[in-house]
């Protein structure tokens, strides 16, 4: 057994490999984001080799991702395959392996993968965390009024541009989402994922709003992943400055709905996100939600984690009533140890378990807190059930550096 980089002309039989493991019909994706992907670079694929054979494959995808203000290094780990008659053997254990030493070199901070077998992974480090779907039940069709903003589909060369600086100011400091630069925009692996957008509300030639909307007959003859496994509304963007803009989108997915005569609309938006409740609100129908936890992260740098989130936890404390706090908190997530030291809204982040309160977390319950999902104040009576005996001031200053957020993952951020 050899495990190592990919070399370049082994990409063809890479994308063998997955699309005889996974899905022949969707070969053109996998081949894409081998070969479009503007970020791929040949040491992220990382192969295993039995008799000059690659028999077990793991893609390392390079991205960033904000947490609240912090921009987070983030490995994404997919098209984990192994061939079926080298299975059983530990090929797939020993390449993650690989990737996590890979990963800790490359100084990634977070690793994200999407999965449907969590328990393989949970021992690696790997641990849940939720997504949120809605799902809007269509009654009766209603009309609205004209807006100011005109509706028409997505032109690439034309909207790039505008809808790239919609994305960044959309989603800058929004939790969980995806840095994209204008390449990937433009890269043939944004086009085949489904990244690029479907309509767009305009006025004056200044676009406001848009939508990645698609229903089933739109996906034929495009990406057969798209059709069989991303719901109908996968994102949208909105300038601050035109929230009407908004509401004439609503109006426009709703209308795209009424046309082809669809019951339902389901999409991968937060609960509260406006235009969740938009939706909602215009079309006098009740919104149903479902959750379910296919993510998982792995914490790769505990230490460089918390480096990068000083300004956040300091921020917070300053517009809080924690300001002249002090407090030292050992963190210990999985086999990372951390110390945070808080002293009157400053915040030290110390690589040593020298921290006076002890925080031993498992990973899930980490990114539970350091997403937003929960406060440490809700998890309190998990916390004491396990033997962490927090104190009221504690878990007061834990809430303020950790505040309830509410993550937003764009599907076409798939990997």
């Amino acid at each position: 057994m050899e495990i190592r980089t990919a070399k370049a002309h082994e990409r063809d039989e890479i994308v063998d490999l997955i699309s005889a493991v996974f899905v022949e019909k969707c070969r053109p994706r996998y081949a894409n984001q081998h070969y479009q992907d503007s970020t791929y670079e040949l040491d992220q694929s990382r192969v295993c080799v039995v008799d000059g054979k690659i028999v077990s494959y793991v893609r390392v995808s390079d991205r960033s991702m904000y947490l609240g203000e912090a921009v987070m290094k983030l490995g994404g780990i997919g098209m984990v395959v192994t061939s079926p008659e080298y299975r059983g053997r530990g090929y797939a254990s020993a390449l993650l392996r690989d990737a996590i030493a890979y990963m800790e070199a490359q100084n990634y901070d977070l690793s994200l993968l999407f999965t449907t077998i969590q328990p393989f992974y949970m021992p690696f480090g790997w641990a849940p965390f939720p997504q949120t779907n809605f799902e809007l039940e269509l009654l009766d069709k209603k009309t609205f009024a004209p807006s100011g903003w005109k509706t028409r589909p997505f032109d690439l060369e034309r909207d790039l541009t505008q809808i790239s600086q919609i994305y960044d100011e959309h989603n800058g400091g929004r939790t969980e989402t995806i840095l994209r630069p204008e390449r990937l925009w433009r890269d043939g692996y944004s086009q085949q994922v489904g990244m690029l957008p479907s309509l767009v509300v305009e006025k004056e030639g200044q676009i406001g709003a848009y939508a990645n909307l698609a229903f089933p007959d739109d996906d034929q003859g495009i990406d057969a992943y798209l059709a069989t496994y991303y719901p109908n509304l996968r994102e949208v963007g909105y300038r601050n400055a035109a929230p009407d803009s908004l509401l004439a989108l609503c109006h426009a997915i709703l209308e795209a709905a009424y046309e082809r005569n669809v019951e339902s609309i389901s999409g991968r938006l937060t609960r509260h996100h406006p235009m969740t409740l938009l939706l909602s609100e215009e079309s006098g129908s009740p919104l149903s939600f479902s959750i379910h936890e296919r993510m998982m992260y792995r914490v790769i740098s505990l230490r460089r984690l918390f480096q990068k989130l000083i300004p956040k936890f300091e921020a917070e404390l300053t517009s809080s009533a924690m300001a002249d706090r002090t407090g030292s908190f050992c963190f210990t997530v999985g086999d990372h140890s951390c110390t945070l030291d808080v002293n009157k809204g400053k915040v030290t982040v110390v690589a040593d378990d020298s921290g006076v309160t002890k925080v031993a977390l498992d990973t899930y319950s980490f990114l539970k807190v350091l997403f937003g999902d929960v406060t440490f104040g809700q998890l309190d009576e998990l916390h004491r059930i396990k033997g962490l005996n927090l104190q009221p001031d504690e878990i007061a200053l834990l809430s303020t550096l950790f505040p309830k957020d509410e993550p937003t993952h764009w599907i076409c951020d798939y990997f």
